[in-house]
Formats: C-alpha cells, structure tokens, sequence
C-alpha cells in the first residue's frame, strides 16, 4: 500500500535523522544518549583534543628545530668562510669572523668548534646565565637556546679568566651541545676529536681534552650533601684553588689521557645537562696548548679509567 505524502515526509527524516546520528555516534553528544554513551564521548572528547594539542606541541619541535638547524648553518657559513681568509694579525686586532657575528649579535664573545663533530657554534655572554637559555644568536625565541659563556667570566683582547666556563643545551637534534654524549665512556671517539678549538673574538686557540664525566648538579644528590662545582672555579691563580679543582677532576674523570695540566695552565669547561638522572650535568674538561706546544695530541695510550668515581647512586635513587 503505498504511503501517504505526510507518511514519505516523515519516513525520510527519519532516515536523514539516522545518518546524521551514525556519523556522528562515535564522538557527538546526541538527544537520546545512554549515560554510557556519554561517558564514551566524553573520554574520546578528550583524547581528542590530547592529540591535537601534542599534535601542535610536536609540530612546534619540528619548527625550532628546524629553525635552529638552519641559523646554526647559516652562521656556521659566514663565521667559516671568513675565518679560512685569516692572514697575519696584531695584537689585540679583531678576528675577521668576530667582526662578521658581532654584526649579527653584539653579544658575541668567540666561537667553539670540535672538528668532526656537531659542535660549531658562536658563544654570546651577557651579565648573567639566563638570557640565552631560550634565545637564539639571531634573537629569536627558541628552545635550543645558544652556546654561552659563564656570565662571571673574563675574556678581552687582553684579558681572560683561568677557566672559561660554557654552556649549552643537550638537544635531542644534536644542536648545541647534544652530541657531547658521543665522549660517554667512548674511548674511540675521545681518540677522534681530542681537541676543542675556541676562539674568542681576538684570539684562535686550541684546547686539548683530558677529562670529562658525568656528575651530580644538587647537593641533595650525595651522601654527604657536598658535589663538585667546577662552575664556580674560575679563577684559579690560587694554588690550593687549582689544586682542589684539578683532583676533583682526576677523581671522577672517565678516561685518562697523555694531556698533562699544570698550575698557571688556562683551561675549557664544556658543560650540559645529561639523561642518567635528573638533574645531572655532563662537563668536559680541556687545557689550552700552551705557547710552542704542538697541538696535536698523541691518543695512543688513551684508556677509561677503571677507577673513576661514579656519581652517588645510592643518594640519587
């Protein structure tokens, strides 16, 4: 029998009512939901909106790192090509690819490079520790940060402190300095690169590696409440200063090397945070090749140190 007008018209609301609540079922609150069905949307709801939200987060990584990757080479371009033109200078005259960075960032005190390796970074320093922690050397914010120079240290044309202290981000992209974790009990690689070449904006320097580890960065994090702050050495004219810095040194390093150290040496402290606890600091260690010194450094009777101190794992966990 066939349907009325009014009966077809409703017939096919129905239908289009049915569509519209099958599309829709999974995620959309509809006028006639069990408490069960709105439970289950509600949660998917949610879920949802997590995924967004670590969708933008994830996407925002991608973003800065890709931005820091790309002004890192930019300026890695311009320091170096300016740099390889070197000829003979004064005393006391700039560095050619100081002048090119200052440009850039007033705040630019040198540059540090491990040949081979990620790092190839400039080096700013302002007065205090944080202002490039989440700024980029163009000024831009992102959250690699820069590589800088400890704040209380000095480094002029005519002056610098015993021990220059830098600091720099350990980036899962390797930018900063992320790939410092390659030195990790890795006697190989520490035969590889054994040298950090810095240069400040008057002076180009080499520096050979002889220790590094990895140590607490809280007192709460030891026994005894007592952790070696190397940060905090960084005039060393003081001899039992130098002395107490360097057998803390020797204590914990992993790795013990041909590179002798002396009082009256200047030195370079590498510093980043590192992943076997938190907080925990991953810190190299490098003298400056003294004047008349070859700078190469013979690795042939390199090993790990069976000996090093670990950090104080039954305080830490």
């Amino acid at each position: 029998m066939a349907m009325s007008k009014s009966a077809r018209k409703a017939y096919k609301k129905a239908v289009r009512d049915k569509k519209k609540k099958k599309r829709g079922h999974w995620l959309l609150l509809q006028k006639g939901d069990s408490f069960k069905e709105i439970c289950s949307k509600l949660f998917t709801q949610l879920c949802v909106v997590v995924l967004i939200c670590c969708g933008v987060i994830l996407a925002d990584e991608f973003r800065q790192s890709f931005s820091s990757i790309k002004l890192n080479d930019s300026i890695k371009n311009i320091y170096q090509s300016v740099q390889s033109a070197i000829t003979n200078l004064t005393e006391g005259e700039m560095l050619p690819g100081a002048e090119q960075l200052l440009a850039i960032n007033p705040d630019t005190v040198g540059y540090v490079c491990i040949e081979g390796t990620e790092v190839d970074f400039p080096v700013v320093q302002t007065d205090n520790n944080d202002d490039y922690l989440k700024i980029a050397f163009d000024g831009s914010s992102n959250k690699a940060g820069t590589v800088f120079l400890d704040f209380r240290d000095t480094l002029t044309s005519k002056k610098r402190s015993d021990n220059l202290v830098l600091y720099g981000h350990n980036q899962r992209d390797r930018t900063m300095f992320g790939s410092l974790k390659d030195y990790k009990k890795n006697l190989e690689h520490y035969k590889a690169h054994p040298t950090i070449t810095f240069n400040s904006n008057y002076h180009s320097d080499v520096y050979k590696i002889f220790a590094y580890f990895v140590t607490e960065a809280e007192p709460s994090q030891t026994s005894d409440g007592i952790i070696f702050d190397y940060h905090n050495y960084i005039d060393l004219s003081d001899r039992a200063v130098y002395d107490r810095f360097i057998s803390n040194i020797y204590e914990r390093t992993q790795i013990v090397t041909s590179v002798d150290v002396e009082y009256g040496d200047e030195f370079l402290t590498l510093s980043t945070c590192s992943n076997e606890f938190e907080p925990s600091r991953f810190v190299i260690f490098a003298r400056k090749t003294r004047k008349g010194e070859d700078s190469t450094v013979d690795t042939s009777g390199a090993y790990l140190n069976p000996n090093a101190r670990e950090p104080d794992w039954n305080a830490i966990f």
